[in-house]
């Protein structure tokens, strides 16, 4: 007889067709909040992190405000936050596009660390980082997302890529 597991505990308590509902709701609401603050980005003519990383504080904020100014990561901040929130949307990619936004997460946690921790360890950033661990621990690109349908095609071919839909 096969071992009972905490995982099986919680499906036996769920609504499973409500918690499918309840895992796309969630990784759409996610993945409108990156794609959201990614393209208000591209879209300002002038929008720079300078100001965010000049103002750095925490033990690596030297390191942060040494890239204030640099073009190539306000390139990478804005298109980062914006395919990660179409890859969460549409459900492409999401173990991939999960696990570079709890960079992007981590990253803004420890350049305003003083300010991020000024009411406790826990703010919003380290919420989204736990959210998108599950989106990878979950395999949540699977409901009602592309990467069931990639997976389908592919997966019996090539395993690998499995480690990267989901």
């Amino acid at each position: 007889m096969r071992k009972s597991t905490s995982f099986d505990t919680f499906i036996e308590g769920t609504y499973q067709e409500a918690m499918g509902w309840g895992v796309v709701l969630l990784r759409i609401v996610i993945g409108f909040l990156f794609f959201y603050a990614g393209w208000s980005k591209l879209v300002s003519p002038d929008w720079s992190a300078a100001g965010y990383l000049a103002n750095a504080t925490g033990p690596f904020a030297s390191w942060f405000q040494s890239l204030a100014g640099n073009g190539f990561i306000d390139f990478l901040n804005m298109w980062g936050l914006t395919l990660i929130g179409v890859a969460l949307i549409i459900g492409l990619l999401v173990r991939t596009a999960s696990a570079f936004g709890i960079v992007i997460m981590v990253l803004y946690y420890f350049a305003d660390l003083v300010g991020n921790t000024a009411h406790g360890f826990i703010d919003e950033h380290v919420v989204y980082a736990t959210v998108l661990l599950l989106f990878i621990l979950g395999g949540f690109g699977h409901v009602w997302g592309v990467d069931s349908i990639i997976e389908r095609r592919l997966a019996p071919r090539m395993k690998w890529v499995r480690l990267f839909l989901g």
